[in-house]
């Protein structure tokens, strides 16, 4: 008898065990950066949380609340033993909310039952003050070390409280991962990379109106690094940099979007090298009133490439269709050519020659954007100023 019981007691022990043992193969944990939220109420009360799993298979988990809400089974697939990274939301709270306390949980509900930590939170419902937010769109996917971004991408950052706000902080960063960095007022850009560095010409200053939703016109350069190494990046737009202003939610001021950064890729570079023009001999149709010679000069690291029929370089009255262009060879590094460019008698309207004095002439290379090159905004010539009166008289 002795006997039988002690193998009954074993074989519990071992069924313990094994139950011990299979129920801490799934885990969950969550928290929330709003434990102690002061502001503006609707609040977005944002949770992050990690199941780990240390078998393979399909994960069936759903969000707890203590408001009872019902929220939707969400699945994970595991292809290996391993965790990953849940996120949840609750809008707490409304404009007659004066405080609140509540909490999110994750419970797994297959293949088996576990429940996470409850990640605690309590609002303070504060409607005058400030909150902030920024998105960031149209970033591009990839880029260079040294590639001038300038404004091939939009900020947009919102006022959500009741008070104008005025010469508001935006910085352009760039970081290694998507969190939101801490201050950086006291950041200077710099030509040379360590993560969150402020790109070159990468702060802005914004006034807000009360409510207001505004698009930052970009005005600097935002040059990446020539420094920074090949690899996966975020682009962050960070509004309030330094925390000048006291807010309701500093959690919703910055906005990320993936960017890789490639090897830089030897491109030509075309310049207006020379520009020089002579008065023609008569004020006629079919007679040219200039003609230019204009010198093209490749600075890049890659031959330019000749387009047969396409216009490379042409010289026009700015503001106006009056001018004339004319066809490129194959320009090798350090080459140059000159081009002949007659702007012959105005015939669509010969008045125009002559009724607003002087005409602004200016010499540009790939007018059409026909050729890929590192640098677009050396393409022009300057400005020369010409009054076809010696020619042409009123």
């Amino acid at each position: 008898m002795v006997e039988r019981l002690r193998l009954v007691a074993m074989i519990c022990l071992h069924c313990l065990i094994l139950f011990s043992v299979a129920h801490a193969q799934i885990s969950a944990t969550l928290s929330t950066k709003h434990d102690n939220y002061s502001g503006i109420c609707p609040a977005e009360i944002k949770f992050k949380g990690t199941i780990t799993s240390e078998k393979p298979g399909k994960i069936q988990y759903r969000f707890i609340r203590n408001d009872g809400t019902l929220l939707p089974v969400e699945s994970l697939e595991f292809s290996m033993p391993g965790a990953k990274e849940v996120n949840g939301l609750w809008i707490a709270g409304d404009a007659g909310t004066s405080s609140y306390e509540g909490w999110q949980s994750i419970r797994i509900v297959y293949p088996e039952e576990v429940e996470s930590n409850k990640a605690k939170f309590k609002l303070i419902c504060n409607q005058n003050m400030p909150d902030l937010t920024v998105n960031i769109r149209h970033s591009p996917r990839t880029a260079r070390p040294g590639h001038e971004l300038g404004s091939s991408f939009k900020v947009n950052v919102t006022n959500h409280g009741k008070l104008d706000l005025k010469d508001v902080a935006v910085d352009i960063i760039l970081k290694k991962d998507d969190s939101c960095p801490g201050s950086t007022s006291n950041t200077v850009d710099s030509t040379h990379f360590s993560d969150g560095v402020l790109l070159k010409g990468g702060r802005e200053q914004v006034s807000l109106k009360a409510g207001q939703k505004h698009e930052i016109k970009l005005n600097g350069t935002n040059t990446i690094p020539a420094d920074t190494p090949m690899g996966d990046y975020y682009l962050c737009a960070v509004v309030n940099a330094g925390d000048q202003i006291k807010e309701s939610n500093k959690t919703n001021n910055c906005a990320c979007s993936p960017i890789k950064i490639t090897a830089a890729v030897d491109k030509p570079d075309l310049i207006i090298d020379r520009i020089s023009f002579k008065i023609g001999e008569k004020c006629e149709p079919n007679h040219p009133i200039y003609i230019f010679e204009v010198t093209v000069k490749n600075i890049g690291r890659a031959p330019s490439p000749s387009l047969p029929n396409k216009t490379l370089v042409q010289v026009m009255d700015i503001g106006s269709r009056w001018g004339n262009g004319a066809t490129l060879n194959a320009l090798p590094p350090g080459g140059t050519q000159t081009v002949t460019i007659p702007v012959y008698y105005f015939s669509e309207d010969p008045s125009h020659m002559t009724k607003t004095v002087p005409h602004p002439f200016r010499a540009v290379v790939d007018p059409f954007h026909l050729i890929e090159e590192s640098n677009k905004k050396n393409n022009t010539s300057d400005i020369i100023y010409l009054d076809p009166g010696l020619i042409c008289p009123k």
